[in-house]
């Protein structure tokens, strides 16, 4: 194996490896076995075909390169940056430069290298970590909630009213124009839940099944689709049914077929419970945070190199992606609804990225100045808990397998780590 070196930018490296056959030989010995092992050649067992066969069977030795340059750059490239323990940021980039059979292979890595960092005086920040409490109002508003999941409906034969159901069907038009989207069929409307724009409820109150009504309604000044912003529109409603709602009320009975509870009293203060656990964590996460952004604010931070920033970028979007699809929409709905292209986002999403890097990049100087560690044991125990959680899904359970999902708990519980070991030193001083 040879190696060179060199540096096309200040916070950039580039290592060109180049492999001799005898280098990569157990690696296509290993492929071409398990591919005669996949595959059907006559006159052997599958797996037991010579490599020469297995080659002129599949169209020659490329194809066995071709499967194999993975686990080869894989092996290599991995004890190469171990033995030369460079401090990297982001992943590395790889492109093969060579691979022509019978001879070895060359590739490059090209490495973001971690910019210089110099941790401020911690014991400059002065921050107060609140005393958060549940109020009541949070309490009702769960219980509301929880009465509104066990609400009976019933069809009515009478004019709509506040708590009712309707059930519609509607168009909007602007300039007698329907807009995008907007129309729609059996859209069910809670009448006082306000989830329309304002005064369309009032609407509808006093309409039956059957009824039909044209009025117009102008949208809020600060409404989040700007073309209809502050703009007047017509409505043309049907009502199709009406759907009386009965809540019912927060008493013994209630609590007992919620769960385990033997009175109405006791699953309050189970919910205070709960809330009042939620809203110390909530303080403590914001606390954590603040007191790693204030150690930013006072460490310097040597330039982070582009190719990290944009992977960051990428890992943003990808992160809001998710989270549309996960509420059952659509990136590419989303995008049209704010009017913007993802290379509008990920030119917004830069400041960003910088300072998620700054933050990685501090938190993890500040681990390495206070020896932060998490043991083999540390990994076990949060892998069990997860177990258990996750006993009834057994995709999940395989993923708790996975050697990089094992890595992702061990990065994690080391951030939680060492956010908890600067709250404390703060706290302290």
């Amino acid at each position: 194996m040879k190696i060179s070196e060199e540096n096309p930018s200040k916070s950039q490296l580039e290592l060109t490896i180049e492999l001799e056959r005898a280098d990569i030989e157990q690696d296509l010995q290993n492929t071409a076995k398990k591919i005669s092992s996949e595959i059907e050649i006559s006159g052997f067992r599958k797996g037991q075909a010579p490599y020469d066969v297995v080659s002129r069977h599949i169209g020659g030795e490329a194809k066995i390169y071709e499967q194999a340059i993975e686990a080869i750059v894989n092996r290599t490239a991995a004890k190469v940056l171990q033995e030369k323990k460079l401090n990297t940021i982001g992943r590395p980039q790889i492109s093969i430069q060579k691979m022509v059979p019978p001879f070895g292979i060359s590739y490059k890595i090209t490495l973001s290298l971690m910019p210089s960092i110099e941790l401020g005086d911690v014991s400059k920040i002065k921050l107060e970590k609140k005393d958060p409490t549940a109020t009541e109002e949070d309490i009702q508003k769960v219980i509301d909630n929880l009465r509104q999941m066990r609400v009976k409906e019933a069809v009515v034969d009478r004019v709509a009213q506040a708590g009712d159901k309707a059930v519609l069907d509607f168009e909007i038009k602007k300039d007698n124009v329907l807009i995008e989207k907007g129309s729609a069929k059996d859209y069910p409307l809670v009448i006082g839940e306000k989830k329309f724009i304002p005064r369309f409820e009032e609407k509808i109150i006093h309409m039956k099944a059957g009824d039909s009504k044209k009025f117009e309604l102008e949208f809020p000044k600060e409404y989040f689709e700007k073309n209809l912003a502050g703009k007047l529109v017509q409505f043309e409603v049907k009502l199709k049914q009406v759907f009386e709602r009965i809540v019912p009320d927060f008493d013994d009975e209630f609590a007992k077929g919620m769960g385990d509870y033997k009175s109405s009293k006791e699953m309050r203060e189970a919910i205070t419970k709960n809330l009042q656990h939620e809203r110390e964590r909530e303080e403590t996460e914001k606390f954590h945070m603040q007191a790693m952004e204030r150690l930013v604010k006072l460490s310097k931070v040597g330039d982070i190199p582009e190719s990290a920033v944009n992977e960051e970028v990428e890992k943003m979007i990808h992160e809001l992606e998710h989270s549309i699809t996960q509420q059952g929409g659509k990136f590419e709905d989303y995008l049209k609804s704010i009017k913007k292209t993802k290379q509008d986002l990920q030119t917004e999403f830069k400041p960003k990225a910088q300072e998620r890097l700054k933050i990685g990049l501090v938190a993890r100087k500040f681990g390495e100045q206070e020896n932060i560690q998490v043991s083999d044991d540390d990994v076990k125990k949060e892998l069990e808990i997860a177990k258990k959680a996750y006993a009834n899904q057994p995709e999940m359970m395989a993923r708790l397998e996975n050697p990089q999902y094992q890595d992702y708990v061990r990065n994690m519980l080391h951030s939680k780590k060492v956010f908890e070991k600067l709250a404390q030193t703060i706290e302290k001083s």
